[in-house]
């Protein structure tokens, strides 16, 4: 089975999404489907009344009414349909976009195994979180173990940082999606994790990258065994409810980044069998 599959976006996104092609100008990728050569174009202009994608260039390389594969990237997305060639007026090589734009997903939601690999940390604010709607201050849990009171000693603020600057819990992340993350935590940690509980604009931290996720809700702490019998750890599994589309882009294409070589040419061709 693929490892890909292919969400079909509503006609405004499909509009939206050819419009932010056109703005940047970038490329298209056609073919005729079972054959191995690709064209790459470059495109000149987007008419959104005619749904045509006018190609620049004037080279007849297809007949009128040949029947092709298209694919493009957008911040490194990629999105697929099925079009028609045709000429304008002028001789430019145009594309008829009347059927409908997919664009391609890893299955799992691009879930990428970070860990050891690409080193991914997880930034949260203990000021506060939500369970419920009941905001807790994590700071004054009721919880006063021996290692819950060492551990605050060692987040509180140094003597060097700003008065205001919230205290953070930092993680490194194991796998990643557009949907949520999972952590690997000790002891210490794990005081902050509770089921249900929902923290506000965490960062993720990539080495050429910071993402904010508005919220992240716990959805299960379970125990992790790891090869050291003497180390407690835990596994904490973490979802992004009501993602924004905007961070939500942002974040499948810094995964899809890390992801470029899989060819999903191929899979799209399956996929319109």
């Amino acid at each position: 089975m693929s490892d890909t599959y292919f969400s079909k976006l509503d006609p405004s996104e499909k509009i939206s999404r050819l419009v932010q092609l056109n703005n940047s100008k970038g490329q298209v990728t056609l073919w005729v489907k079972g054959q191995k050569q690709k064209f790459t174009l470059k495109i000149l202009e987007f008419d959104k009344d005619r749904l045509e994608i006018i190609l620049d260039t004037k080279e007849n390389i297809f007949p009128k009414g040949t029947p092709l594969l298209c694919s493009f990237e957008l911040r490194g997305m990629y999105f697929f349909s099925q079009v028609s060639a045709n000429k304008s007026i002028v001789d430019h090589f145009i594309l008829e976009a009347k059927s409908e734009l997919y664009k391609s997903e890893k299955r799992g939601s691009f879930r990428l195994l970070t860990f050891p690999i690409y080193e991914v940390y997880s930034e949260f604010d203990l000021g506060e979180a939500y369970e419920g709607g009941k905001v807790i201050d994590l700071k004054s849990r009721s919880n006063q173990t021996t290692l819950f009171k060492n551990f605050l000693k060692i987040i509180e603020n140094r003597e060097d940082e700003a008065e205001n600057e919230n205290q953070m819990v930092k993680c490194r992340v194991q796998d990643l999606s557009t949907t949520g993350l999972s952590l690997h935590v000790g002891e210490i940690e794990a005081h902050f994790f509770s089921k249900d509980f929902i923290y506000k604009n965490v960062r993720l931290v990539f080495l050429d990258e910071v993402i904010v996720i508005p919220e992240v809700k716990v959805v299960y702490i379970v125990d992790y065994v790891s090869g050291d019998k003497n180390l407690k750890k835990y596994k904490v599994g973490l979802t992004f409810p009501n993602l924004p589309v905007v961070t939500d882009d942002q974040l499948g294409a810094k995964i899809n980044q890390l992801l470029r070589e899989i060819d999903f040419n191929k899979d799209f061709e399956n996929f319109t069998k």
